[in-house]
């Protein structure tokens, strides 16, 4: 009976380890393959319960950059919900991980997808053309990332804080914009970054807008490049851009003899590779201006970051898990050397690292913002790929623009 539940436990983590695998191969897929191609290969998986909240993440996002946003909107709602529903672990499932595995513990998100999952599904609405669903999923952004704060944890995202400027800026509310520029502001100056120029003039041009002389005096002193041009213009377009797939965890495993050379230990942690690749922008111009795009946020050094801030935890719960197996393994021995054998060979095969993330994330947001005074504009995603834009159907756009795919998805108002 022994022999048999332990080769349950055998393929049972096995095929966990094996799924994230599967999962993180998709990921990269992206990078090569059109997304509708890598959302076709994801739907025909069968993710364990535990790993539904990922599964409705990674589903969603590809629904979203693939144009189907009243789908996308239906799956990120539950991942949303489950996330909220999860933040909570079990008992149980903490003693899952303590005792066996990591991978036995529900994926919950990380605090960059608990925020980020708004920004998305604000574009979704946005896209189908419900930009006062977009506010509401703005408003809970803004809850998340104070809840976050307050917790002290990661979660503050730029992106999240612009987008709300963009989009209060749409519906007429220019205080409520300001003050969603001015945290963008505030969130980028803290990580030591540039502020993107297109967010500059927003701060500018709202000032203006509300007739706030003094901060309007201020941030033209504060940005001379940025003039008054931008202030009374009568077409706006903005441009977000994302760019590559986020980085994936990967297992960085120890195996080591015990003291007295009767055991086998593993110690396996979770971590993310050396990130060396390039960003890419975009440029969107008419004939008589442009603009290129600047990182908002870099999500690959936010995911690294949620990892950092619970590598602690999780040592500490891998340290304690190796000494409970190790004494496992110890009393298996005296029972039976051959016991003692096949539990320690458990216990070296169940210790993975939980290696799940929101993994088809863009690695960057950018940001770009033009005044055309044409009815056009010109995209140029480099390599000499190019494609206009009609901005005649109304005074202001919103572009997004995918390094994944072809697609160009328009709002005008």
């Amino acid at each position: 009976m022994y022999k048999l539940f332990a080769a349950l436990v055998v393929i049972l983590l096995s095929g966990c380890a094996a799924q994230q695998y599967d999962n993180n191969r998709l990921a990269e897929s992206l990078q090569f393959q059109p997304p509708t191609i890598v959302l076709e290969q994801l739907q025909k998986t069968k993710p364990a319960s535990r790993d539904k909240v990922q599964f409705q993440l990674n589903m969603g996002y590809l629904q979203f950059i693939t144009g189907d946003f009243a789908s996308a909107i239906i799956t990120l709602n539950d991942a949303k919900q489950g996330m909220k529903a999860l933040s909570a672990t079990s008992i149980s499932e903490n003693i899952g991980a303590g005792a066996v595995s990591e991978t036995l513990r529900q994926y919950s998100g990380y605090p960059t997808d608990r925020v980020m999952v708004h920004n998305i599904l604000a574009l979704s609405y946005l896209f189908s053309g419900q930009i006062y669903d977009a506010r509401v999923e703005i408003l809970q952004s803004e809850v998340a990332i104070k809840a976050l704060m307050d917790n002290d944890q990661n979660g503050q995202l730029a992106s999240a804080h612009l987008l709300g400027g963009i989009i209060y800026e749409l519906l007429g509310e220019y205080s409520n914009a300001l003050i969603s520029y001015k945290d963008a502001a505030d969130t980028i100056k803290k990580r030591s970054m540039n502020l993107p120029v297109g967010l500059k003039q927003a701060l500018v041009r709202v000032t203006y807008q509300l007739g706030a002389t003094e901060q309007y005096r201020q941030y033209q002193q504060q940005f001379p490049e940025i003039g008054s041009s931008n202030t009374n213009a009568n077409n706006q377009v903005f441009v977000l851009y994302f760019d590559g797939v986020v980085s994936h965890k990967v297992e960085s495993s120890v195996i080591v003899p015990s003291t007295n050379a009767q055991q086998i230990i593993r110690i396996s942690m979770p971590a993310y590779p050396n990130n060396n690749k390039p960003f890419k922008y975009i440029q969107v111009s008419d004939t008589t201006q442009s603009s290129t795009s600047q990182v908002i946020e870099d999500v690959d050094l936010l995911v690294r970051e949620d990892l950092a801030k619970d590598y602690p935890s999780i040592l500490l719960l891998t340290s304690t898990r190796a000494i409970a197996k190790y004494q496992l393994v110890r009393n298996a021995q005296k029972q039976d050397p051959l016991i003692g054998l096949l539990a320690n060979l458990v216990t070296v095969v169940s210790e993975n690292a939980d290696l799940r993330s929101w993994n088809m994330l863009p690695a960057t947001i950018q940001f770009a913002y033009l005044t055309p005074k044409e009815n056009s504009i010109m995209v140029n995603k480099g390599h000499g790929i190019q494609e206009s834009i009609d901005t005649s159907g109304g005074r202001k756009h919103v572009l997004l623009i995918n390094g994944l795919s072809n697609a160009v998805f328009h709002y005008q108002q």
